[in-house]
């Protein structure tokens, strides 16, 4: 089984998509791929595909939903090599339902394969290579995690955990670039990663030094100026000391600065 999780569903065997077209058996394969080989219980199935509103007929809808998925498998299966039974690879267990399938063709799996390597890459100083395959976990993705699937508050937990994970993996590349002193290369990235996250203090810290160790000294002082104006307005508050502590060494023109502050920021890769 080929899985995509890291933008729209996408499930395949033997090159045939077995994502039903119903709603509520789409999301159950979501769930069911997200928690491959651990059995899901009924009452979270239950919970994902009708909220609190749960009807009498919950276990018929179930049901139903595990027929078509099994429906998909099979059509799949019978035009490859296996002799393997839908109902082997999707289980009935006493509690709710299991996926059995191995994972290496999952995009979830790859990602965090690429993010454990970029670890280890880091950890014996490697930082070109842990940036690299930080860059490669990144590429898995093709859009925002089950973007066709509409979460429901089991999905919903999951979704938010792939999201702020990327978006951890996205910032420690960058980091990682830093200290590589990739300077140039990175702002641009940065530019566009601030707009969208405006008050991500992290990343609008990268910004700054960016901006600075590129010879950019007043479009670093914009930046805390910009920085400083969404957080304020939107959301009460001061830059932190540290931004406050960058942007005076800034000005400064303090020269430990580089060494400082990325030496302060060395990364704690996801999955390391």
């Amino acid at each position: 089984m080929i899985a995509r999780v890291l933008g729209p569903l996408r499930v395949t065997m033997n090159g045939v998509s077995v994502v039903p077209t119903a709603l509520k058996a789409r999301k159950l394969l979501a769930v069911l791929i997200l928690n491959r080989g651990r059995v899901v219980q009924r009452a979270a199935i239950e919970r994902e595909l009708w909220g609190l509103d749960v009807p009498m007929s919950a276990s018929t809808g179930i049901q139903n939903c595990v027929m078509q998925i099994r429906k998909s498998i099979g059509h799949a299966l019978a035009g490859g090599p296996s002799d393997r039974l839908p109902k082997e690879t999707l289980i009935t267990e006493a509690t709710g339902y299991r996926l059995e399938v191995p994972g290496e063709q999952f995009d979830i799996v790859g990602y965090h394969r690429l993010v454990s390597v970029a670890g280890e890459a880091e950890a014996r100083g490697d930082l070109s290579q842990a940036s690299a395959q930080l860059n490669n976990a990144l590429k898995l993705w093709r859009d925002a995690p089950l973007a066709d699937v509409p979460a429901g508050p089991v999905l919903h937990p999951h979704v938010l955990r792939l999201e702020e994970d990327r978006k951890a993996v996205l910032s420690q590349r960058v980091g990682l670039d830093l200290r590589l002193r990739r300077y140039a290369e990175v702002i641009g990235e940065l530019h566009a990663l601030v707009a969208l996250n405006p008050y991500d203090e992290v990343l609008h810290e990268y910004l700054m030094l960016a901006l600075y160790l590129s010879g950019r000294r007043n479009d670093a002082l914009a930046a805390y100026q910009g920085v400083r104006t969404a957080l304020t307005g939107g959301i009460g508050l001061e830059p932190s000391h540290r931004l406050r502590r960058l942007q005076q060494q800034i000005l400064n023109c303090d020269d430990a600065l580089e060494h400082t502050f990325l030496d302060d920021r060395s990364p704690h890769l996801v999955g390391a």
